[in-house]
């Protein structure tokens, strides 16, 4: 019995672990990963998206080597520490206007659990059972038990809906297979016409709408228009219900603006963090709000207006050590305005798979790519899904340096922020490879 027999993956069946064993990194350098045996990859997806300056970058490595001469952890009840004070500032300075209040705990799972567990005490304490949620259909907020109920992708959540907890959720804002028939560029955001039914028919029972602003990550990197999100804000605003926007996997530049929900000029009533927070570190969420909101919370500690929730490594002094020094680069980089001109170029040679017949829809904003993979390009009918066309052009892809990792039927790219237009060129011409030895002709 060997060390992978011991040891349960994520989202990984045993048949593929027995096929395919894992990787075994040892080091990481900006846009590079190396396994024990030498091998150099392209770390395309930022180790699930967290990398967002890079592996190992020397900043970020030095100021945790002296905070880990200083203090490893205290708990936040009672006590804080000084890199903790210095992150809630540095967020708050860049926060969206309004989002002055910040909780922190563990990963984006457990910011997403705070905001649904904020969003309902702030109901019941201003007298109100409002005890719903809706949040769009393709959805993903994390694989934590709340998380899930809201929660919209089938093979991730459909076992746990039947068996805990599911919430209303609207149709998908899924521009390429839209639900409502229509084209991005001349429709008026129908597919959120479900969301207005919902609010009018429930309203007054419902806590919250969890959405992702501009891009659903793991459903495949799915990206929607602006006049969606700027209708979901208008929506809700009308119907009295909350915004929760969950910018764990998009926030700090990645779609080309700070928070993705600045695409629409609008402040939403909680926004969930984590992952690029600590520059991929070390674990640390963060769930922002209002004082307006934290106003309901005040009161003696016989009032019941505590927020009865907290997390061991609360406020972590390494993992805010980390995040001060990611943030301090974001600020002095200036990104992602500086980043215009390399997220630019990222698009327009992702634009170039169309070559291939195989190559369904290509999206992308900011710095996240994807193209979708299909059967039949004029019917976008949909790939034989016992094949796993991505997932063998991905295991191909290892052999020509580069790691990636596709959703279904979807290869997306979500590079460190460091990555050069040379190197985004070798990533897509690994990325052509492989398809062509798996799809068996040239483009």
């Amino acid at each position: 019995m060997n060390s992978f027999d011991h040891l349960w993956f994520p989202f990984t069946s045993s048949e593929d672990l027995a096929a395919y064993p894992p990787l075994v990194i040892q080091r990481g350098e900006g846009l590079y990963v190396y396994d024990t045996g030498g091998n150099k990859y392209i770390d395309a997806i930022g180790s699930w998206w967290v990398s967002i300056l890079g592996h190992n970058h020397p900043r970020i490595s030095a100021a945790l080597k002296r905070q880990i001469d200083a203090i490893e952890h205290v708990l936040m009840a009672g006590c804080i520490s000084p890199p903790t004070l210095k992150l809630t500032e540095l967020l708050a300075s860049i926060a969206p206007p309004g989002l002055s209040r910040i909780f922190y705990s563990d990963n984006g799972s457990t910011a997403v659990e705070v905001a649904l567990k904020m969003a309902l005490q702030y109901w019941a304490l201003k007298g109100e059972n409002r005890t719903t949620f809706i949040a769009l259909g393709g959805g993903y907020h994390g694989d934590t038990l709340g998380a899930m109920s809201v929660g919209s992708i089938p093979s991730y959540h459909a076992l746990f809906h039947d068996r805990f907890k599911k919430h209303l959720f609207t149709d998908p804002p899924y521009c390429y297979r839209c639900p409502c028939g229509n084209d991005k560029a001349t429709c008026q955001a129908e597919c959120m016409d479900s969301l207005e039914t919902m609010l009018k028919a429930q309203a007054g029972g419902v806590a919250a709408c969890i959405f992702e602003p501009m891009v659903q990550g793991a459903a495949g990197m799915r990206v929607y228009p602006v006049k969606v999100l700027k209708r979901i804000f208008t929506l809700c605003n009308h119907y009295g219900v909350l915004t929760i926007a969950d910018e764990v996997a998009m926030g700090f530049g990645r779609t080309g603006k700070l928070f993705a929900c600045q695409y629409a000029n609008v402040t939403p009533d909680i926004m969930c963090v984590a992952k690029g927070l600590t520059g991929g570190y070390l674990p640390m969420a963060a769930t922002l709000t209002s004082e307006e909101i934290h106003e309901q919370f005040r009161g003696n500690f016989a009032s019941g207006r505590e927020f009865q929730h907290g997390h061991t490594f609360t406020g972590n002094p390494l993992a805010a050590a980390a995040a001060c020094e990611t943030l301090s680069i974001i600020n002095e980089s200036a990104i992602p305005e500086s980043l215009s001109e390399i997220m630019n170029y990222f698009r327009r040679q992702l634009e170039t798979f169309y070559e291939f017949d195989m190559v369904g829809d290509v999206r992308s904003i900011g710095m996240v790519g994807a193209i979708e993979l299909v059967k039949n390009r004029r019917t976008r009918e949909k790939l034989q899904a016992d094949k796993r066309i991505a997932f063998h052009i991905a295991r191909k892809a290892l052999k020509h340096g580069l790691l990636i990792r596709p959703l279904g039927d979807v290869l997306y790219f979500i590079p460190a922020y460091c990555i050069t237009q040379e190197e985004i060129d070798a990533m897509f011409s690994a990325t052509r490879k492989a398809i062509e030895e798996v799809d068996g002709k040239q483009p």
